[in-house]
Order: structure tokens, then sequence, then C-alpha cells
């Protein structure tokens, strides 16, 4: 029964209506989890962004086609046969002879092989060799970075979703408050004022509701531009994997990490291109066997030849010399753009670590933050339905602290998820995980 309190005395009013609020936690506790049940719905999502990728598809292009320039200087080493001909015909006119035709044909045949060449060929294979190397490691850096994106942005939507699903909670509550309030106002008019301000705050929270409706749309038009798949097969789990990984076997991985084995391939690579620089300095001597048959109208010959071809840069004013360098400072610049980037990428790993161990004890202390305060908004409601010792300010914040709570932890679960996958892909990888066929174990073709 509701005492409504006026005027110093007291009379009786129907009890007010339950709001029949599930006052359950939104975010479920982060707690070891089953990972079978979110791998399917992530792999697949990872699976199809990877599909989908131009950006893939073009690193891919690239890698076959430094395979192929392996081949064409691989081919350099082998024995070359060559075959030219030709056929003139001319007219010619003079005093003493007349006019009259000539023509002649001829037909060649050389076949030819480098003897030595200071290992200028296979240098040069090498240096195209390391370039699909480094381009096959690229392939899976950039599959890797889509994969993460597009988790990165389910994991958005999720977070979204719950903090509509907060919003929703919290106009449910202010709209039963406004009926609640409205009741009172029939039976004491002196009250009108309560019923404006519970109005305004059910309104703020619908204006609220709507910007998150607008931002989960965003987020679910984002998602379905990566992993080209609608809302329905792209939601995930109430429950991710949360577990925090030890730092130690992570750091251990970065050396190896597609993004790092890239760097490593292209200086490497630019090692191998400064010694066919300087191989290209040193005799190049080729042996060469020829046969031509020529032939006129009257005449004809044939002749064939056999010897060695040696080629020899006496004097090139410093260029190749300066060549040479250029290439030795690249791979340089290539070492230690590795280590910038491994130096780079341990101190995200670390931050990233440190990131999702607060998250994780943030959790914790929502949760605590959250069962106190539904102890406070019970008992405040009470106050103030029953007993009139709380004003409805006193109650409407009580209302608002708590879901306030609720979006916090919300945003706190999707920082500490977020901060694992990120964590995942800068270690031992996401692929590997998820979609292992996407990890390319033998050359590209």
């Amino acid at each position: 029964m509701l005492l409504l309190l006026c005027g110093g005395g007291a009379r009786a009013a129907a009890p007010l209506p339950s709001c029949g609020e599930d006052d359950r936690v939104v975010a479920a506790s982060p707690g070891p989890v089953v990972v079978a049940d979110a791998q399917p719905v992530l792999a697949r999502l990872a699976r199809e962004a990877v599909a989908r990728s131009a950006e893939v598809a073009s690193q891919i292009g690239s890698s076959r086609a430094y395979r192929q320039d392996q081949r064409q200087a691989e081919a350099g080493a082998a024995p070359q046969l060559a075959l030219s001909g030709s056929a003139v015909w001319g007219r010619s006119r003079n005093d003493l002879y007349g006019s009259g035709d000539a023509s002649q044909a001829a037909l060649g045949l050389t076949l030819s092989a480098p003897l030595y060449d200071g290992g200028r060929v296979q240098a040069e294979a090498g240096y195209y060799r390391g370039l699909a190397e480094a381009g096959e490691s690229g392939v899976l850096a950039v599959r890797e970075q889509v994969a993460l994106e597009t988790l990165l942005g389910a994991i958005e939507r999720r977070r979204q979703q719950r903090l509509l699903q907060v919003w929703d909670r919290q106009v449910g509550r202010m709209q039963c408050l406004v009926r609640q309030i409205g009741q009172i106002v029939e039976l004491d008019r002196g009250r009108g004022s309560e019923l404006v301000q519970a109005g305004k705050s059910l309104r703020q929270a619908e204006l609220s509701r709507a910007e998150t409706g607008a931002q989960l749309r965003q987020a679910e038009v984002r998602l379905q531009r990566l992993a080209g798949l609608p809302p329905a097969q792209a939601e995930l789990p109430e429950t991710l994997p949360a577990e925090l990984p030890a730092l130690q076997p992570l750091l251990d991985a970065l050396v190896d990490v597609p993004e790092i084995r890239q760097l490593q391939r292209q200086a490497e690579a630019l090692d191998r291109y400064a010694q066919a620089l300087r191989a290209a300095d040193a005799p190049q001597l080729r042996w060469q066997i020829g046969a031509t048959q020529a032939r006129q109208p009257a005449l004809g010959s044939t002749n064939w030849n056999a010897g060695l071809v040696l080629n020899m840069t006496l004097a090139d004013g410093g260029a190749s010399e300066a060549g040479v360098q250029a290439a030795v400072e690249r791979a340089e610049a290539a070492r230690r753009q590795r280590e910038a980037r491994l130096e780079d990428r341990t101190r995200q790993l670390l931050t990233l670590h440190e990131a999702a161990q607060a998250a994780q004890a943030r959790i914790g202390r929502f949760d605590a933050l959250l069962a106190d305060s539904e102890q406070l908004r019970r008992a405040t409601f009470e106050q103030w339905a029953r007993l009139g010792r709380r004003s409805l300010f006193d109650l409407i914040s009580a209302e608002t602290e708590h879901y306030q709570l609720l979006q916090g932890r919300v945003q706190a679960e999707h920082e500490l998820l977020a901060a694992l996958l990120q964590l995942r892909a800068l270690g031992s990888g996401l692929l590997p995980w998820l979609a292992p066929e996407l990890v390319p174990v033998t050359p590209m073709r």
C-alpha cells in the first residue's frame, strides 16, 4: 500500500505497478569460457574478410610476380638458342651493265651459354627469390591485418548491441517511473513537477538509446562491408574467449611474425642484389656456336663458327661502385626498419597486456559496484515510493548511476576483448588459431 504524504496527513492509495524489470548484469563475467563456442563465428568472419580483401589479392599478385622474376633470372644460366634470318630484294641500274634485280636470303642458328659470370645469375635469382619470400610473408601479414580489423569490427558491433540493451532497460525503467508518478499526481496535484522531471529523464534516455541504435547500424554496415555477411550470420555468442595469455610466450613469438619475417627477407634479398651488382663488374665469359646459310640467285654459301665471347667493364666512372653501395645501404636500412618495427611491436604488446589486465580488474570492480548499486537503487525506490523519505531526484540519480555502471562494465569488457584479439594478432597470430589453411606453408606459384 502506498502512503501519499501531503499536508501533514497520510492517506492510502493503490499500490504502484511493478516495472517487471530483470536487473541482471548485462555483460557476462569474463572468466574461462569454452573457446569452441566463439571460434566458428570468428573463423567464418576472418575467412570471409580475407577472401573479399582486394589488398590481400594485390599482395598475392606481387609475390607471384617476384617468383616469375626469379625464374627469368635463373634462365640466364641455361643455354640460349637463337634463330636469325633475312631476305633482301633490290634493283640496280648503271650505264655499263644497265639495270637488273638482285636478291639474297640468309638463315642463322646460334647456341650459347655462360661459362663464367662471377656468380651474377645466382645472386640475381637469389634477390628475386628473397623478394618473393618477403611477399609471401607480406600476404600473411595483410591477411592478419584484415582478419584483425574484421574481428574488432565484430566486437564493436557487440559492444553497441549490449549498450543498446542497457539503454532499453533504462528507458523501460523510466517509463515505469513515469507511469507510477502519473498515478501519484492524479491523487496529489502538488507533485506535478515530479512528473515533468521524470518525463525529462525519460526523453534523455530515449535520445541516448536512439544514438546508440544509430551507432549500432553503422557498426553493422562496416562489418558487412568487411566480411560480406548479413548481421544474422555475424552474430557473436554471449561469451567470448577472455583468458589473458602469459606475456613471455607472446614476446618470444614476435621475432617470427609475418611482418618481421617480411622485413628480414627484404634485407636478405637486398644483400643478394648487392652481390649481383658486384658480379656484374667481373669478366663475363660465354661460349658460342653458330651456323649461317646464305643464298643468292646463282650462288649459295654455308658458314659456321665456334668460340668464346668475353665482356668486361674496364672503367665506368664509378657508376658500378655507387650502385653496389646504394644496395648495401638499402639492405642496412631494411635491417634497421626490422629492428625498429620489432621494438615497436614489443611496446605495443606490453601496453596491450597491461591494458587487458587493467580491464580485467575494472570488470571485477564494476561487478562489486553493481551489486551495491542494485541494493541502493532498490532501497531508494522503497524509501521514495512507500515511506516518502527520498526525493524523486535521489531516485533518478540512483537509477542513472546504476545504468552508467552497467555501461562502464560493457565498455571494460569490450576493451578486454579488443586487447586480447590484438595480443594474439601481435604474437602467434589470429589465422593459425582461426583459419590455419590461410597460412601459406609452400611458396606461391
